[in-house]
Formats: structure tokens, sequence, C-alpha cells
């Protein structure tokens, strides 16, 4: 009973203070107390009546440019007679072929005469097996409303206008009923057990926690992971044996994938801006990291960046392009580490100080 009440407190409360009070800053890129300074002088009325048009204008167009996308993200699924679900149909065929002694990543989702593979890890498979007791179509329907209540979830914490929820990749991840919406969800109760889960759902979201520096939580997480190789110690020999064939396999399948794995001038330019960032603010880092690094990310991996948005990014990460997030993500750190330093002196007149140390 202690247990539920601490987990019901940590989703009902008003913040923990260390790690969810400011879960989505509300100035990421650091320039919003110059700008408020440079308007608030005399002469400026123009820009202050410009500012507020801004204002008044851009959460309409960002939500018109959101429901665009999504519907005709949406429309190439369906047109293409992918089923609602896939995801979790592919996740639950995977764990089913295992409990019933057949090879997991052989198992998928047949559309248009391509197979779409299982590729998770011997820790997600124990996971999903339990539910393999219930039928297909049940489970898919649990799936898809797990998801959208995660998704509704997320946005209510982050403290998102509710038109965050036509947020492409966070719609394309609803469609698929994939397991990624689950994880961010969990990954923003911050509570240590729901953050060792959604580890074992997907094995990056340690990236993020060690963003936030939620050690206890990372323990927890690795210890749960850990009690899977004695559980399933057969699972983890095969997955070892056959692991560079299924993850060539999915980074086909993934088309290349989404970050800039791969594209090693832009990986190494990607990696060395987000040390960087982490510097100065390693919790942006950690959530930036899976969208623009991880292989064989798919959009909605994108919603990784939802705890951290930025106006470029919002708009750049809504469209469904290979070629778009990782450079949207480069440029959107590298104003992170310029702005707060070129915005004052140039709107202000005032000298940069560099300064190190992470912010909390």
């Amino acid at each position: 009973m202690d247990a539920l009440r601490r987990l019901i407190d940590r989703l009902f409360a008003p913040g923990d203070p260390r790690a969810v009070a400011e879960l989505r800053r509300r100035d990421p890129w650091g320039i919003r107390e110059t700008l408020d300074t440079w308007l608030a002088a005399p002469g400026r009325e123009w820009a202050r009546q410009l500012d507020a048009l801004a204002r008044f204008v851009w959460p309409i167009g960002l939500a018109l440019w959101f429901a665009w996308n999504s519907w005709q993200r949406v429309s190439f699924f369906v047109d293409r007679t992918f089923p609602i679900g896939i995801d979790s149909r592919i996740y639950y065929r995977g764990a089913w072929a295992w409990v019933h002694g057949g090879d997991p990543w052989e198992a998928g989702v047949n559309v248009l005469g391509t197979t779409f593979h299982y590729a998770g890890t011997p820790v997600t498979t124990l996971v999903y097996a339990p539910f393999t007791v219930l039928p297909e179509e049940l489970f898919t329907l649990l799936a898809v409303s797990a998801g959208l209540a995660a998704a509704a979830f997320t946005v209510w914490r982050l403290k998102l206008d509710w038109y965050w929820l036509l947020f492409p990749p966070l719609v394309e991840g609803l469609f698929s009923a994939n397991p990624q919406i689950l994880v961010v969800g969990l990954l923003l109760v911050g509570w240590g057990p729901a953050s060792a889960l959604a580890t074992m759902l997907k094995v990056y979201a340690f990236v993020p926690l060690f963003g936030e520096a939620r050690w206890r939580h990372i323990a927890l997480a690795i210890a749960a992971n850990a009690v899977t190789i004695v559980l399933a110690f057969d699972l983890w020999r095969a997955w070892l044996g056959d692991s560079a064939d299924i993850n060539g396999r999915l980074l086909r399948e993934a088309f290349g994938g989404f970050s800039a794995f791969g594209r090693w001038p832009l990986f190494v330019a990607l990696l060395v801006a987000l040390l960087l960032l982490a510097v100065r603010d390693r919790r942006a880092a950690g959530w930036l990291a899976v969208p623009a690094l991880w292989p064989a990310t798919q959009f909605h991996y994108q919603t990784m960046a939802m705890p951290t948005m930025t106006p470029l990014l919002a708009v750049l990460l809504a469209y469904p392009s290979f070629d778009i997030p990782a450079p949207a993500i480069l440029a959107d750190v590298l104003i992170r580490l310029v702005a707060p330093l070129v915005v004052p002196w140039v709107l202000l007149g005032r000298r940069p100080e560099f300064r190190l140390g992470a912010r909390a």
C-alpha cells in the first residue's frame, strides 16, 4: 500500500523537486529574459506588438502543422495496409514464438510482401511473455489503449498544450502501438520501478536517466535487467549469437533510421555538440541523444525530445523525413550553446561570460 501511495503521489503531486518540477524548461535556449528586457525598453511598442502577435499565432499554426503532418503520416500507413497496432503485434508474436519454443526474431508482420521482424532484446521478450496468454487482438487493443493513456500523461506532465497530442511522431507511435510511447511516460513518472520498466522495454531509456543523474533508478534498472539473464539464459545466448544478424536486419527494415547513425561526419559533429551541451545542460543532452545518435531510429523515437522541446524542434521534428532530424537537433544544440552568450551581447551589450557546470 505504501508503494502504491508513493506512486499516486508521483503521478498527481505538483512535482518532484529534483526531476519533475521542471521537466520541460520554458526557456531551453536561455534567451527569454534577455528578449523581455529588450522589449520593455521605451520606443519598442512595435516589437512588443509583434511579439504578442507571434505568441497568438504560434500555437494555431503549430497545431495545424501537427494535424496536417499527422494526417499525411497515418494516411501513408493506411494506404499501404499497415494494420493499426502493427508494432504491438510484432512484439506479441516475438514473445509468443519464444514461449512456444520458437525463434522470437523470426516472428513478424507481413505488409505487402515485406516482413517487419521482431528485434526486441531478451529483456523485452520476457516483459511481453506473460501477455501471450491473451489473444493477439485483445493484446493489441490493450497496447493501443495504454499508448493513448501514456501520451495524455506525457502531455499533461510536461504542461504542454493539448494539441501536442497531434505531434506527428507521437501519433505514429500511437498508430503502431509502439512501446516507445510508454517509455516516455514511464520515464516522466519519476519513480524507480517505472524507470526500470522503461529500460526493460527499450534499452536506450538508460540514456535520459544518465542525463538526469537518476543514479538509484539506474542501479535498480541494471539489477532488473540482470535478473533476466538468470531467468532466460538460453534466450540471452541465442540473442548474443545472432545479434549481428538481428541488428543488421533491423537497420535495413528501418531504412537506416532517422538519426545520424551511419552518416559519420554528421554523427561525430552531433556527438561533440551533445557532449558540449552536457557540460551546461546534461539533462537536455540526455533526452536529445537518442533521436540524434541511436541506430535504426524510427519516426516515433523523436518523442524523446518532448521533455526538452524548442520551437525549432517542434516544427522540424514534426516532418517525417529521414534527412531532417539529425541536422535539426544539431542546429538546436548549437543555438542552446551560443544563444545565451550572443543574444545578451547583441541586444543588451553584455559581454559574454563563459561558465562551466551543468544545470540541474
